[in-house]
């Protein structure tokens, strides 16, 4: 109630002084002059400070826009970046898979992705993602190009188990300069079965894949020069050229040695 009064009261007093002109008189003009002194830096500095907490309110406001903005560009381009990786990984292996159907023209082959490598680092067998659904039988011959990769010794309904050229349970029959032998895979070297000591075999030579059925095939190279092993033979190791963890397709030839 007593609010009400003083409001009422300075009302009257305001609207008198407007009427009347009581600002204009002499006496009273000092003391106006003095209240507009004491009042105008307090309006003016309230009036700033209005305006600053505003700035700073704006400011605020389009910084936390703009930081908002900035993670979701982040989470834009992470994703972009994702997209382009997988671009890129589809892209190579659509080339590794269009130069391997060019090379296999008169052969009937299965093209087959790894899986999965021999967790021991022995590079013994590597897992494909073709199996029994796909016609995949135990003795297929498996490779990458020119290179020998190995034969299917197990086969499941989706998936299937080649026994790589670096397996000791590995054995097939090669040419060396044109004289035949037997291959026994092994880790880090494989090496040549029952070489005389009289056959001249030299560093670095070839050994291929001997088959009726299929190309020869490169199996490795002679690794090192070949050493004494028994009275009649000698013992020649040869590296495996199949660098079976760098392949990401194979190819399977559906024909046994």
């Amino acid at each position: 109630m007593k609010s009400r009064i003083i409001y009422v009261l300075l009302f009257f007093f305001s609207a008198l002084s407007y009427l009347t002109e009581v600002y204009s008189y002499p006496m009273i003009s000092p003391i106006i002059g003095f209240i507009n002194s004491i009042f105008l830096p307090v309006l003016e500095l309230k009036s700033q400070i209005s305006y600053k907490v505003r700035d700073l309110a704006n400011t605020y406001v389009f910084l936390v826009n703009v930081q908002r903005e900035n993670k979701r560009l982040l989470e834009e381009i992470s994703r972009l970046n994702l997209k382009v990786s997988e671009l890129e990984t589809c892209k190579r292996e659509l080339n590794q898979i269009k130069n391997l159907e060019g090379f296999y023209k008169e052969l009937d082959y299965l093209i087959a992705s790894v899986t999965a490598y021999d967790p021991s680092g022995r590079d013994a067998f590597i897992i494909l993602d073709k199996g029994k659904k796909d016609g995949i039988e135990e003795g297929f011959v498996v490779v990458n190009r020119n290179i020998f990769v190995g034969i299917v010794d197990q086969v499941y309904l989706s998936s299937s188990r080649v026994r790589t050229v670096w397996s000791d349970a590995m054995s097939v029959s090669v040419v060396v300069e044109g004289k035949n032998y037997i291959y026994k895979g092994g880790f880090p070297t494989g090496r040549l079965l029952h070489v005389l000591q009289e056959d001249d075999i030299k560093e670095g030579v070839r050994v291929l894949l001997r088959s009726p059925h299929f190309p020869s095939f490169e199996v490795g190279k002679v690794y090192g020069p070949p050493s004494l092993e028994e009275q009649f033979f000698k013992r020649v190791e040869v590296k495996p050229e199949a660098d079976v963890r760098r392949m990401e397709f194979v190819v399977i030839l559906r024909r046994r040695i």
